[in-house]
């Protein structure tokens, strides 16, 4: 059975609505980090991150905050 999605109207400075087509893809069954599908949507992201920074260096992308790519640096650097 379909859900109806309610729209708030938001008339404060911020948050701003999430547009409806970005809720429903947000809603779709996650996809394991270890099967082919994600290897390839990583290495899409990969590239294209590499590509918006004209680059070709090696790219890590972080599920972190900024601080955890700080802590990174950082113990990279000690260790």
């Amino acid at each position: 059975m379909a859900k109806m999605i309610k729209k708030n109207y938001l008339l404060a400075p911020g948050p701003t609505p999430v547009p409806t087509d970005l809720l429903l893809e947000g809603a779709q069954e996650t996809i394991h980090h270890r099967t082919p599908q994600f290897k390839k949507i990583m290495e899409e992201a990969i590239e294209g991150t590499k590509y918006v920074f004209q680059t070709n260096k090696d790219l890590f992308l972080l599920a972190s905050s900024g601080t955890g790519a700080m802590e990174m640096a950082v113990v990279n650097l000690v260790s």
